[in-house]
């Protein structure tokens, strides 16, 4: 069985997907294709290729409005102009079934590289991701993502430090 990220299309299969948060659920179910159709993010999702409509897992990516430098850590301040440009991981999630395999640092990983991937091509200083809740932004913490000064929820990394 080899696993894959594709983006998200009709062939997948959201109204089955459970990551055991209903807002996640709902989210993808009800909400990421108008997303993709607005072009307003991105959704990327974790399949098997010997069963490719079921979702393992997903996440979701969008550029970020101009950030007041004001939002970042002190340490990260300097040198920088008063706003900057950044990314956001909105959502990301795992199936019930997938979970505790390691898939979750996996679409972390995978969504990292693509946002490198357009900050090559558009510019962007950081990644940010809205964390659900303190268990979640201890996840991102545990990969060197810093919480902002006015959301302990709200956690960001330059890009410059991610991994290539």
């Amino acid at each position: 069985m080899a696993q894959i990220v594709r983006a998200l299309d009709k062939a997948h299969d959201v109204r089955n997907f459970d990551c055991g948060s209903e807002a996640l659920n709902i989210w993808l179910r009800e909400m990421a294709g108008q997303h993709i159709k607005k072009m307003l993010s991105r959704t990327y999702v974790l399949i098997d290729e010997e069963a490719p409509e079921t979702i393992l897992g997903f996440y979701t990516v969008a550029i970020r409005a101009m950030t007041p430098i004001s939002e970042l850590p002190a340490t990260m301040q300097r040198r920088l102009p008063p706003n900057v440009p950044g990314f956001t991981l909105g959502r990301l999630a795992v199936s019930r079934e997938a979970q505790g395999q390691g898939w979750g640092e996996y679409l972390l990983a995978h969504a990292m590289r693509r946002i490198c991937q357009a900050a090559e091509s558009v510019g962007g200083a950081f990644m940010f991701v809205d964390a659900k809740d303190a268990e979640a932004a201890a996840f991102y913490a545990k990969y060197d993502f810093s919480p902002t000064p006015s959301d302990q929820l709200r956690l960001l990394k330059p890009i410059a430090e991610i991994p290539a």
